[in-house]
């Protein structure tokens, strides 16, 4: 194989590539066959795998000559071989030329269509490992026991309760091998690919190979929902898995996408991104274009690679804040966006700039002003799951959110007109009003210890505990501080409850939402008895520093696991929200919480019809966007009613 294999031509029209494995002795090395066919006159196999590092890169033979393929795809291409499959086979590393600018960009163009095309979809997981066959054995009898087929993607989304082994007898998850094999299952690269999203919601058919095993893709997608969903599954999943690269997470919203997709068919770019952060690819614009197939309304030319990520991501945010989710390019080459749906009744989505409790924008290096719909959620709240400005409907009248598009003031449309169509804007400016600063950012909420992977003996059972006191001590402390900025006028060494300022301060500790989220009422705060747990919770942390377990373990868990029962509703409403943001006081008093990024002196601001206020740090004349903030007793409608508010368009960095 001393000949390179090379592209003779660039694709074209409804060209594609495909590849044949020949059935070969498989101590050979492996050959293929490249052909070029029109997409809608042949029957092939489309895989949707991972192409993993090309650091190390295996020769093979196509049409007689050399070329260089990843492992993981070599790994496929070998199984395909082995089950002595003859159909053409669709792979993108080998079908596309990658370094071919235009051929790229139209291929892509096309990869719903080829997927959609496709017979059958092979989902190629890797090469089998000895504890699969028990995996696949526990993901079918979850999938038989708990009637899959019948699961909504939409039921539960707030849930977040133990799964019931014992009433499905299944066993529990803890330590057990056979779960092991399954969180390893869905911890596979491939649930971290964005691509993979597109290729699974458009096929027809489709199959999960792990090796020489077969694999119900229903069953697989069903279990990792159900694992994301419950919360002894998930913690189990990260005890296991240690510090997982990739997140369960990942696998539900792949999981989720596909049964809502199923269900309600595609959505606008921006609500199919916030659905699937922090999914891989080897090009940043990939994370956009992988998506375009699965929304609404973009017209092919979306898909460009002479575009760069920056300017793929201004394009995608311009879209987000504006709600409009059609693009196409005219003749003359104009972009422009398109709504078609209650024009009349159209209110700009600005609400997108709260999505992100701590938005990534300088390390992708994208604009402030572009919704992070890239990167993975902080943990804790999504305040815009609770705190929609549309939830205030039924209780006042709600302004609209002003914008100005360049140096013109856009209006509605005629009402006769069933669609409005605007050319994609320079820059967008939101009109807001800057109402205080932050005077004090606390230090970081102390970090939960890591669960322990096994309790083998005594000592790792001491070393378990030695560290969650020294956590719950830190938690004390770190308690006493905030409470002490939140109120200076206490004594420092009085009782934490202490003060008419105590109601304000554990109010704000939950974001002053309770433990569930309700349909009926998501504008109910937390209900005022839920201060007893908060006394309990506190206490129980106080007994957990004390190390009492050293003088009598068997009493010692008897008194924590009453004080845990008494601080459960405190501790599972703070669970909720813990770890998103830092406690701040601003200069006229406030308390709260802010992004991390967050520093002294930067502003917070009110938007025009938007619930939620921001952090801004000035830049000359303009402003960057820090991140979303909570204020307490300032987040139901009561920023847009504050006296001396000095409303103007603001430019954003």
């Amino acid at each position: 194989m001393t000949n390179v294999f090379t592209y003779h031509r660039t694709l074209n029209d409804r060209t594609i590539r495909l590849l044949k494995v020949m059935l070969e002795p498989e101590s050979r090395t492996l050959t293929i066959q490249l052909v070029e066919k029109l997409l809608d006159q042949v029957d092939f196999d489309a895989l949707s795998y991972v192409w993993g590092s090309q650091m190390e890169r295996i020769p093979i033979k196509c049409n007689g000559k050399r070329l260089d393929i990843g492992v993981n795809l070599h790994a496929a291409l070998h199984e395909r071989r082995r089950r002595r499959c003859t159909k053409p086979l669709w792979a993108d590393q080998i079908c596309i030329n990658q370094e071919d600018i235009e051929e790229k960009t139209s291929q892509v163009r096309m990869m719903r269509d080829i997927y959609a095309t496709a017979d059958r979809v092979i989902v190629w997981l890797g090469e089998q490992q000895p504890e699969d066959i028990d995996g696949l054995h526990l993901v079918e009898r979850l999938y038989e026991k708990c009637g899959g087929k019948q699961y909504d993607a939409d039921a539960g989304i707030y849930d977040f309760h133990d799964f019931d082994c014992e009433a499905r007898e299944i066993p529990r998850p803890f330590f057990n091998p056979k779960w092991a094999a399954v969180f390893k299952l869905i911890g596979n690269p491939w649930f971290g690919r964005i691509w993979v999203i597109q290729e699974l919601l458009v096929a027809g058919r489709s199959v999960v190979w792990k090796g020489s095993l077969n694999m119900d893709t229903n069953a697989i997608l069903w279990v990792a929902i159900l694992v994301g969903r419950h919360r002894n599954l998930y913690n189990s999943y990260g005890i296991v898995m240690g510090s997982p690269k990739y997140s369960v997470l990942m696998a539900r919203n792949i999981a989720e996408s596909y049964y809502r997709f199923k269900k309600t068919g595609p959505g606008a770019i921006y609500d199919v991104l916030s659905r699937n952060l922090g999914m891989g690819a080897t090009d940043f614009r990939d994370r956009v274009f992988a998506l375009a197939g699965v929304s609404l309304g973009l017209d092919q030319a979306f898909i460009d690679y002479r575009r760069t990520f920056r300017e793929v991501a201004c394009l995608v945010g311009k879209m987000t804040l504006l709600g409009f989710p059609n693009y196409r390019l005219n003749k003359e080459g104009n972009e422009l966006l398109i709504l078609k749906d209650n024009i009349n009744e159209h209110r700009f989505p600005i609400e997108w700039l709260a999505f992100h409790a701590n938005p990534q924008n300088h390390e992708l290096g994208i604009p402030s002003w572009v919704p992070d719909l890239f990167s993975p959620h902080s943990p804790g709240l999504l305040m815009t799951g609770f705190y929609d400005t549309m939830y205030l409907r039924e209780s006042r009248d709600l302004p609209k959110p002003r914008v100005r598009l360049g140096k013109q003031l856009y209006s509605m449309p005629e009402p006769s007109l069933d669609y409005w169509q605007i050319c994609v804007p320079d820059e967008i400016e939101i009109e807001g009003a800057i109402f205080d600063c932050v005077r004090v950012v606390a230090r970081n909420r102390p970090s939960l210890p890591l669960p322990s992977p096994s309790l083998k003996n005594c000592n790792d059972t001491w070393t378990a505990f030695e560290a969650v006191s020294k956590y719950e001590t830190e938690m004390v402390y770190w308690l006493s501080d905030i409470r002490l900025l939140a109120d200076p006028s206490l004594d420092c060494k009085g009782s934490i409850m202490d003060g008419p300022s105590f109601d304000a301060f554990w109010r704000t500790l939950l974001y002053n939402r309770g433990p569930r989220f309700d349909y009926s009422s998501p504008n109910q705060q937390v209900e005022g008895n839920l201060a007893v747990t908060f006394g309990y919770w506190y206490l129980w942390k106080k007994f957990q520093m004390q190390r009492r377990w050293q003088d009598g373990s068997l009493i010692w868990a008897v008194h924590d696991k009453m004080l845990a029962k008494l601080a459960e509703p405190f501790e599972e409403a703070e669970g909720r929200v813990r770890h998103a943001r830092n406690f701040f006081v601003s200069q006229r008093g406030r308390i709260g919480w802010v992004p991390f990024r967050t520093s002294v002196g930067d502003q917070v601001c009110v938007l025009q019809g938007m619930r939620i206020p921001l952090i801004l740090r000035p830049q000359g004349n303009r402003w960057e966007v820090i991140g979303a903030c909570y204020v307490h007793e300032l987040m139901d409608g009561q920023l847009w009613d504050l006296d001396c508010l000095q409303w103007k368009f603001m430019k954003f960095v």
